[in-house]
């Protein structure tokens, strides 16, 4: 039986939110089963700020602003005849088009919408403008808290004319001195690119590098992300990891302890330990579906992992860790916890904490927020008798957007160190 869901579309915003559940939701265990999404997401902010698990390359954050001062130079004449939306799809099209055409169908360069090649009657749904937006916000790339769409909304078509400006009087525009004025380019001065976009390339250019990191560097510079790029040796510790590394081994590297302010280093500490405590819950979750709906084999290898986690929770370094800290960094970040979630994550915690011998506590603790958490939906459901469960189900690891910021990293690095080659991709 093929599911399929709909939702009330309020807002831009919000179907840009959604938008990105179902990309999130097209990857290898990031189902969230147990509802503790929001508390990954909040440390993801708070570490890599301005990073998403669909971001591929640096360079997208050029492209975007290139793309939107190339629409602010066109006439009036030109913007009537095609608004800023149909520009930006038309145009990011083309750009994918060209790098195709420049490397070829090669899936690892990480150009969006690689798949469709060179066709033109085609092209994805999620476009580099929106898998970017954020980012290019947060970096105050582009200097406005709107949606994409209500940016289009407002930039797009006429420019005001001088005399409109002109007679628009303090009181129409209202008390608000922060409000927007569509005079003004919200896009920021970028480095010069006198062949863009003839000669685009995936890699970055040395100076769109060093303007990248300025930017990352002036406005993130309390985060993890910040920190990397102010400091060479961090940066070079950063990137002697694997892009796939995990969070522990981030975590574990000499430039941690030494960063500036205990803050960070504690929302680093925090971030490693929730998955090293929550990690049973999903554990013992995939051992409860592999006993009731899957294979002795795999309930066997879970049970073994089990076991594992067990053994190594006895050393958990319970006198550096704060519940308390804890939420303050997910309600910093902007998180949303239900309250069910909460009460499940500090049940998990103390259980971890005590260790009973039985298991069975820690069973009715992930079975009870299975079911609140995904209701009717909920695969260890009383009344469950036709599930069929192949393999692992739900989160596997926390990374923390660590991938996709090692990549971004990299790229600059690559391109300020000259070792980007325009025609490699790398």
């Amino acid at each position: 039986m093929i599911s399929s869901f709909g939702w009330i579309d309020f807002s831009s915003e919000h179907r840009d939110r959604v938008r990105t559940v179902l990309d999130l939701l097209a990857e290898k265990g990031v189902v969230d089963e147990l509802g503790i999404g929001v508390i990954r997401d909040a440390f993801a902010d708070l570490l890599f700020p301005g990073i998403s698990t669909i971001q591929t390359r640096a360079k997208y954050f050029l492209i975007i602003p290139r793309l939107l001062k190339h629409y602010e130079a066109l006439s009036d004449r030109q913007r009537r005849k095609q608004p800023l939306a149909n520009f930006l799809a038309e145009e990011e099209k083309q750009c994918r088009i060209q790098l195709v055409e420049k490397y070829g169908k090669q899936e690892n360069l990480g150009i969006i919408g690689v798949s469709f090649g060179i066709r033109a009657d085609r092209d994805v749904q999620r476009q580099p403008s929106s898998v970017y937006w954020n980012g290019l916000r947060t970096f105050g790339i582009i200097k406005t808290d709107l949606s994409l769409a209500e940016y289009c909304r407002r930039y797009g078509g006429r420019r005001p004319s001088l005399r409109l400006l002109l007679e628009e009087s303090q009181e129409e525009r209202g008390d608000d001195v922060d409000a927007e004025d569509v005079s003004r380019s919200p896009v920021i001065t970028l480095p010069p690119a006198p062949d863009w976009p003839k000669k685009l390339a995936i890699a970055l250019q040395p100076n769109e590098a060093s303007f990248l990191r300025q930017q990352i560097v002036a406005t993130q510079s309390q985060s993890l992300l910040g920190q990397i790029l102010l400091d060479a040796r961090a940066q070079a510790q950063f990137l002697a990891l694997s892009q796939h590394a995990s969070f522990a081994e981030l975590a574990a590297l000499p430039f941690i302890k030494q960063l500036p302010g205990s803050e960070l280093r504690q929302i680093v500490l925090h971030a490693k330990l929730f998955w090293d405590l929550l990690s049973g819950a999903h554990i013992r979750y995939n051992w409860l579906l592999q006993k009731q709906f899957g294979s002795t084999t795999l309930e066997r290898e879970y049970a073994s992992e089990w076991a594992a986690w067990r053994e190594k929770v006895r050393s958990f370094p319970w006198l550096q860790w704060d519940t308390a800290a804890m939420w303050a960094y997910v309600s910093r970040a902007g998180g949303r916890i239900h309250g069910y979630t909460r009460r499940f994550v500090e049940r998990w915690i103390d259980l971890s904490r005590n260790l009973p011998q039985e298991n069975e506590p820690f069973n009715e603790c992930v079975r009870k927020q299975e079911l609140v958490n995904k209701g009717p939906r909920a695969r260890l459901r009383p009344d469950n008798r036709g599930e069929q469960v192949a393999g692992w189900i739900g989160i596997d690891t926390l990374a923390y957007r660590l991938p996709q910021a090692w990549r971004i990293v990299s790229d600059i690095h690559q391109a300020e160190s000259g070792k980007a080659v325009a025609h490699v991709g790398f």
